[in-house]
Order: structure tokens, then C-alpha cells, then sequence
């Protein structure tokens, strides 16, 4: 959490936090502006809390986030600007230098958030090397320093987790409802009351819409997949197939709240009207999976631990892994689950595999096991979030219904 980042630049031997970047998403940035979107630096010296340097338009906005806010006019911007207008590396020069001595950053530099790959080299090869006393950090390991921060959670990005959790399962829910005001046509078509056919495109539809009302976007993508596309785990669904009863639906949302960045990640499998036999049992093996992770995972254990017990669950019953049969496309083809926070994926893993990660209080993460037979024209995943709270007590952030059947009530 964020109480870790001065143990973790002493341990990668880092003076100063630099988080560069522009207009575009910025996920460190955001993470060091409690949410907060503007377009800036933020500068976090060893020992010293982080500030930030906006464009004067955003400075309102920028104070929102409780960090110590200049503006580009505390550095000479416009008179250092006129000065080198014709040459843009010697105003880039300038400009960085003058921040970095009014602010006094010297040693070891990290450079961290998002940026053009090409101006960033060319930061890197015509300006940065010119500031006195200042080395740019280019250690591997230090490139985890934020990917360890996220890894546990404090109680304030908790309640924002909490928040999107709750407008997240309420559009699952609704869109839940909106599919059961359908009925069952002739071969099991799912029409609407003036008889026309429902989509998979017109439930992503639906799911926009519902976004909208909720503050929430999926900037990452949504997954609305029936029948053969359920059984490949990424596959987002054809928009134009129409819906069918007894088919197996996958649908992985993942929404991000517009106004504090965080996601959050639910996995429900439906069949409409009614389940086949083999789907059927399918989905009770997976939640059986599903709630024996969450009926045993504790603080002080390596993720690897869970992903090998529902491995044991899936090959008590025949299904291949990722274990028993590494590079195979059917049965249980991934990972338990991930961290999860401003990024859609974080810290801590749950690979077959310990990566030395071990669970905590505030970590904050995804349990999706699930089974997939493309080749027989379905998949079943079941995802929740959840959290270990400050006396290690797994929470669940997701309020979602686990039925399999959804009736149609039109």
C-alpha cells in the first residue's frame, strides 16, 4: 500500500519518484493522486510526501486529490518558453532542470508512468542525461516498486472498492433482468414481446446503458460470449449471434468507475431457460472449486496453494490442467486469479508455481476458477472479487447471484 513506498524505494536504493506523463491514462499517477486525473508531474522525494505539477487550468482539480499542488508557472513555464521556443530539447532541459532544483531532487531517480516510447527515449538520450547530479534508475527490480505498493490495499482505496462493487453487481444483476423479460421462441430463440430476436450485442447494449447510470466504463473490454465462444476463455462474444436457450453464457464483467479509476471483476455463467446435463454438471464441479478457495484461503499462504487444490478438484474429475497437461486448450486452461486495483491486473498471483508472494491483509483479489470445451460448445467460469480484511477474514466484494438456470419470465 501506499505507507510502503519509502520501505520500498530504501530497498531499491531509489531518492526520488518521478512520475512522468501527459494527458492519457496514467495509472501510478493516479495511484499517487488518490484517483485523481490531471494532466502532470508528480514528484515523491525518499521520506517526503508526493507533489504534483499541473497545468494551472487543472490546479482545482489537481487539490482534490490532498497532495501539495504547483502549477508549470512556479517554474518559469512561460518565460523559459519564450527564452528556447525554437529549440524544444533545450526548453525540455530547462524546464526539467529547473523543477528538479527549486525541488531539490538529486541521487537516484525512478522513473515511472505512461508516455510515448519515442519521446521518452528521447527524454532519456537528450535531456535527462544533462541534469546535474541526478541518475536514472535502470535496475530491473525496480520496476516493481508500484506492482509491490498495489499489492495490498489501505482502507481508503478498500472503500473505493467497495463502491464500485456495489454499482458493478447491481448492473450484473439488472442485466440479469433485463434478460429474463424475454421469452423462448421456436427453437429456442429468445425473443422480445414484439417477437424479436435478442443478441449478444443487444445485452452489451444494455450493459452500456447501464454504465452510464452507474459511473462506470469498460475500458478494458467485456466478455459476453455464448455457446462455443464461452469455451475460450477471452473470447468477448459475437455481437450479431442471437441468444438460445440451454446454451452456456460467459459473462465477465469488468467495469472501471470513471471517477476513481478502480476496477472491479465478476465472472457469472448462465443458461437461459434451462441447463444441460453436462453443463449443469460442469458448473457444479467449478463451484465447488469456486468455494472450497473460498472457504480455506488465509493470510501467511503462497497463491500457488489455492491454484493446486482446484487443479486436485478439476483432475478428481477428469478434466486436464494447466498442471496435469500444460499446454492444453480445454478443461482448466488459467490461472486462479489476480490482484486487482487501479490496474485490471496486480499483485498478488496464483500460478501452479510460488512466485514468493505471500497472502496479506489488504490484498485485494479475483477467485475465477473455471472449465472450458470449445470443441463441445461451452465454458463455465465463476468469479467473485474479494479481500482479506485487517484481521485477515476473506471478504467478498461481488453481489451477484451464483444460479446457473436464468428463466425467462416474458
Amino acid at each position: 500500500m501506499k505507507s510502503d513506498l519509502d520501505r520500498l524505494m530504501q530497498k531499491y536504493a531509489i531518492d526520488v519518484i518521478f512520475v512522468y506523463g501527459g494527458e492519457e491514462p496514467n495509472m501510478q499517477r493516479a495511484y499517487l493522486m488518490n484517483g485523481v486525473h490531471a494532466n502532470g508531474y508528480v514528484i515523491k522525494k525518499q521520506g517526503e510526501a508526493p507533489i504534483a505539477i499541473v497545468n494551472g487550468m487543472e490546479r482545482d482539480e489537481a487539490a482534490k486529490s490532498g497532495l501539495t499542488i504547483h502549477t508549470w508557472e512556479d517554474y518559469n513555464f512561460g518565460e523559459l518558453y519564450k527564452q528556447h521556443k525554437d529549440d524544444r530539447a533545450a526548453f525540455e532541459r530547462a524546464l526539467l532542470g529547473t523543477v528538479f532544483e527549486k525541488l531539490g531532487v538529486r541521487g537516484r531517480v525512478g522513473l515511472y508512468g505512461t508516455a510515448d516510447v519515442m519521446r521518452l527515449t528521447w527524454l532519456l538520450r537528450e535531456v535527462f542525461p544533462t541534469l546535474p547530479n541526478v541518475e536514472i534508475v535502470a535496475d530491473h527490480a525496480a520496476i516493481d516498486l508500484f506492482q509491490n505498493a498495489y499489492e495490498t490495499k489501505d482502507p481508503n482505496e478498500i472503500a473505493r472498492l467497495q463502491e464500485v462493487a456495489q454499482r458493478a453487481s447491481a448492473v450484473m444483476r439488472a442485466t440479469r433482468d433485463f434478460i429474463s423479460q424475454h421469452r423462448a421462441a421456436k427453437d429456442g430463440i429468445v425473443v422480445d414481446e414484439d417477437g424479436e430476436a435478442l443478441t449478444v450485442g443487444d445485452v452489451k447494449q444494455f450493459v452500456r446503458q447501464q454504465n452510464l447510470e452507474n459511473n462506470l466504463e469498460n475500458s478494458a473490454g467485456l466478455i459476453f460470449a455464448q455457446g462455443r465462444d464461452a469455451g475460450i476463455p477471452h473470447s468477448s462474444g459475437q455481437d450479431d449471434q442471437i441468444l438460445h436457450t440451454g446454451q452456456s453464457i460467459v459473462f465477465d464483467y469488468f467495469p472501471r468507475d470513471t471517477e476513481s479509476g478502480y476496477f472491479h471483476d465478476v465472472t457469472r455463467t448462465w443458461s437461459i431457460g434451462y441447463a444441460e446435463p453436462e453443463i449443469q454438471t460442469v458448473y457444479d464441479q467449478v463451484l465447488e472449486a469456486f468455494h472450497i478457495v473460498n472457504d480455506s484461503a488465509k493470510v501467511g499462504d503462497d497463491g500457488s496453494i489455492y491454484q493446486n487444490r482446484v487443479c486436485d478438484v478439476f483432475e478428481s474429475h477428469g478434466h486436464p490442467t494447466t498442471r496435469s497437461k500444460p499446454d492444453t486448450h480445454e478443461g482448466y486452461v488459467h490461472s486462479l486469479g489476480h490482484g486487482l486495483g487501479l490496474n485490471i491486473h496486480e499483485a498478488p498471483h496464483f500460478g501452479i508455481y510460488p512466485r514468493g508472494g505471500i497472502l496479506a491483509a489488504g490484498n485485494v483479489f479475483t477467485i475465477e476458477p473455471g472449465l472450458y470445451y470449445p470443441d463441445r460448445g461451452y465454458g463455465v467460469r465463476i468469479e467473485d472479487t474479494v479481500y482479506f480484511d485487517e484481521q485477515g477474514v476473506l471478504r467478498t466484494l461481488t453481489d451477484v447471484p451464483y444460479d446457473l438456470v436464468l428463466p425467462l419470465n416474458g
